[in-house]
C-alpha cells in the first residue's frame, strides 16, 4: 500500500518540504514539493506545519492538496506500481502546481530574468535597469513568501491585490512605490505578451496608481533666512553652501556633491558647471548664479568640501545636517508633507514644521519651483537645467494645478494692463 509523508533535510531560515512516496519495503522515492517553510513552524509529531498561524495552516491545506492529487493519480488506471519511480513523482508534483518544462518562459522569474538581460544589452540607463532589477527582487522574495513560482499567466487582479498586501505589510513600502512597482510588472507581462508567452486576460485591467504627494521647497525667502543664520560649526557652513548651490543649480544630490571645479567650462564668455547626470546619464550645462559665485569666491574659487570620503556616507550626512540647519534658521512654518513614523514604521501625511521634511532632494524641487512662473525663465529653458523629458513631467514634479496656470495668466495679463 502506497503511503506519502512530507519531511525536512535542513534547520535553515527557509527549507524545503519533502514528499516521500513508500510504495514497498525497499521501493520509496524522495523528491522536494516545491513548497518551503521555517524549520521552526514544523511538528515533527505530525509531519505537517503547525497550525498557529495562517500563513501555516494555508502551507498544511497545500501539502495536503498535494497528498490527494498523488494518491488519485497512483489509483488511476493508467499508473501502475511498476511505472511508478522518481521521475514519476517528479512529474506528478510540478503538474499539481501547474510547472511548465524547468527553465520555461512561462514562468514568472525566468521571464523576469529574460527582461532583465534584454535591459542591460539595450540603450536604457543604469537606472531604470537598477529600478527594474528591484522589482524582480520583490516578485521573487513573494514567491517564496508564498511558497508557490509562478506563471506570468498568473499576474491578474487576484495577484495584484496580494502583491500590494505584501509589499505595503511585509515591506512597509509606500502607495506610491507600490503603485510605481506594479506599473513595472505590468510593463514586463506586456513585453512577454509580445514575445508569445501566455498572458492573463486581465492583463489589461492590471494598473499601477500614483497618490499626490505634497510639494516641499524652500523658498527664496527661506534661502535668505538660511542665509542670515548664525552658525558655530564647520560642518552647518558646508552644509548651508551645498544647498544654496542645490537650489540654484537644481541638480540631485547624487550630481550636486560630486561637483567640482574641474567641471566648470568657460563657453562663449559664460562659466557653466558642465556635468553628465548620473541618474539619467544627460550632459547638463548649468551657468552660474551669482548666489553661487559667491559661493565659490568665498572658497578661493573651491567648491565646499565633502563631509567623508564615502560619496553614500555624503548624502546621509548631509540629509542629517539639513534639517539641524534649517531647524537653527528658524524654517518651521507648517506645511503637509509626509513624514517617517518610527514607532509605525510607516510614512504619515499630515502638518509639520517645514524642518522636519527637509531632505536633500528639497535642492532641485526648490530651484523648479522658484523659477517656474518667471516670465524671464521659460519652462523649456529650466527643464534643459532639471534634465525632465517633458514639460508635462516638469510640471507634476512641481506639483503645478489648473489653478496655478489661470493665476499666472491672471497675472500676465495684470502686468500688461
Amino acid at each position: 500500500m502506497a503511503t506519502i509523508k512530507y519531511l525536512l533535510q535542513s534547520e535553515s531560515a527557509n527549507v524545503p518540504i519533502y514528499l516521500r512516496l513508500s510504495l514497498a519495503k525497499n521501493k520509496s522515492y524522495k523528491r522536494k514539493t516545491g513548497i518551503f517553510i521555517n524549520p521552526r513552524n514544523w511538528s515533527k509529531a505530525t509531519g505537517f506545519p503547525k497550525q498557529n498561524d495562517v500563513k501555516n495552516k494555508n502551507t498544511s491545506a497545500r501539502l495536503k492538496e498535494l497528498e490527494a492529487f498523488i494518491y488519485d493519480n497512483i489509483n488511476t488506471s493508467e499508473s501502475s506500481l511498476k511505472s511508478i519511480d522518481g521521475i514519476w513523482l517528479e512529474q506528478k508534483i510540478n503538474q499539481f502546481h501547474g510547472y511548465k518544462e524547468e527553465g520555461s518562459k512561462e514562468f514568472l522569474t525566468e521571464y523576469c530574468n529574460f527582461f532583465l538581460s534584454k535591459m542591460r544589452n539595450s540603450q536604457k540607463s543604469v537606472a531604470t535597469v537598477k529600478k527594474y532589477y528591484t522589482i524582480i527582487k520583490k516578485l521573487n522574495a513573494y514567491q517564496q513568501s508564498i511558497n508557490k513560482k509562478l506563471l506570468v499567466e498568473e499576474v491578474d487582479l487576484s495577484f495584484r491585490e496580494k502583491f500590494i498586501d505584501y509589499l505595503s505589510v511585509q515591506n512597509k513600502l509606500s502607495m506610491n512605490t507600490i503603485g510605481r512597482y506594479l506599473k513595472f510588472v505590468k510593463t514586463i507581462c506586456l513585453d512577454a505578451d509580445k514575445n508569445g508567452v501566455p498572458v492573463s486576460k486581465q492583463l489589461a485591467f492590471f494598473k499601477g496608481f500614483t497618490e499626490e504627494s505634497p510639494t516641499v521647497t524652500l523658498s527664496f525667502n527661506d534661502l535668505q533666512k538660511i542665509k542670515n543664520a548664525e552658525l558655530n560649526e564647520d560642518k552647518y557652513e558646508i552644509s548651508r553652501d551645498w544647498l544654496i548651490i542645490g537650489c540654484y543649480t537644481g541638480q540631485r544630490v547624487s550630481d550636486l556633491l560630486r561637483m567640482s571645479l574641474k567641471m566648470i567650462q568657460n563657453i562663449q564668455h559664460y562659466d557653466f558647471i558642465v556635468l553628465n547626470q548620473k541618474k539619467t546619464g544627460k550632459i547638463v550645462q548649468i551657468p552660474i548664479h551669482p548666489e553661487v559665485r559667491t559661493i565659490l569666491d568665498k572658497r578661493k574659487g573651491q567648491f565646499p568640501p565633502l563631509f567623508t570620503n564615502n560619496i553614500e556616507s555624503n548624502k546621509t550626512f548631509f540629509n542629517r545636517y539639513l534639517k539641524d540647519l534649517c531647524e537653527k534658521a528658524s524654517i518651521n512654518e507648517l506645511v503637509e508633507g509626509n513624514l517617517y513614523d518610527e514607532e509605525t514604521k510607516r510614512t504619515r501625511k499630515g502638518l509639520y514644521e517645514k524642518y522636519k521634511l527637509v531632505s536633500s532632494h528639497i535642492c532641485r524641487r526648490s530651484f523648479a519651483t522658484n523659477f517656474y512662473g518667471n516670465s524671464k525663465y521659460p519652462t523649456p529653458i529650466l527643464m534643459n537645467i532639471t534634465a525632465h523629458s517633458t514639460e508635462r513631467q516638469f510640471l507634476e514634479y512641481i506639483g503645478k494645478k489648473p489653478i496655478d496656470y489661470s493665476l499666472q495668466l491672471a497675472k500676465i495679463w495684470n502686468e500688461n494692463e
